[in-house]
């Protein structure tokens, strides 16, 4: 494709861009959405849904984490400021728990973690997650794979200052970093910043599904290495 030849840097998402079943399209995104109400459990799914939707999009893009919803969660159930902080710590350690079990269980494909290795040979490689950075790199060490990449940036940086920070780290121009990410909000990011972007195809993302899209689209990141 053209342009590339010009890309010196990867940036890569995590969740259901490197955890991913490809056969099914599903990866740690519905491991996410699952687990919520694994946390709620004493509340009726369908109490806790319009709750969880709303406070999701809230933090969409790195704005917020894990812990921000949780801690809304519980303000709109009527928890007390007293009781909220030690509440949200045990909540988020329970989902933390459920997420690192599931990660496991999909793990990184024999495919995927060949072609980390190949890429890892030819550019620096970034990770840029919503997801808190400790808890990245607690899957990133059980699967193995930590060693392909340069650095590792989740909250509570957002996907765009994030960006910022591994362009002033590597003093190079936006346009010659790749951005791989599976959702919207991550194209936007990289058209933000002014960096190239290639999308994962997922099961959850209906809108790259139904409609054309200005940037080209993947399966998986086994197939990477033959476009860069």
């Amino acid at each position: 494709m053209a342009g590339y030849d010009t890309i010196k840097i990867i940036v890569l998402d995590f969740d259901n861009c490197l955890i991913l079943n490809e056969e099914t399209g599903e990866g740690s995104e519905e491991i996410k959405d699952r687990a919520w109400f694994d946390v709620f459990s004493e509340y009726e799914p369908d109490v806790l849904a319009p709750i969880l939707d709303e406070e999701k999009l809230k933090v969409i893009g790195g704005k917020g984490d894990r812990k921000d919803i949780v801690e809304q969660i519980l303000k709109r159930f009527e928890y007390s400021e007293s009781e909220i902080s030690d509440e949200a710590i045990r909540r988020c350690d329970r989902f933390n728990a459920i997420i690192q079990d599931g990660i496991k269980r999909i793990n990184v494909s024999p495919a995927t973690r060949e072609s980390l290795a190949a890429l890892s040979i030819r550019f620096p490689l970034y990770i840029n997650t919503a997801t808190p950075q400790g808890a990245v790199l607690e899957s990133l060490r059980f699967l193995d794979i930590t060693s392909f990449f340069k650095s590792v940036y989740g909250r509570p940086g957002t996907k765009i200052s994030n960006l910022q920070d591994i362009i002033i780290a590597e003093s190079v121009s936006p346009e010659k970093i790749l951005f791989v990410d599976d959702q919207q909000s991550g194209y936007e990011t990289a058209k933000e910043i002014g960096c190239q972007f290639i999308g994962i195809h997922t099961k959850r993302n209906r809108l790259w599904n139904d409609n054309p899209q200005p940037f080209l689209i993947i399966n998986s990141l086994s197939e990477l290495p033959k476009i860069v």
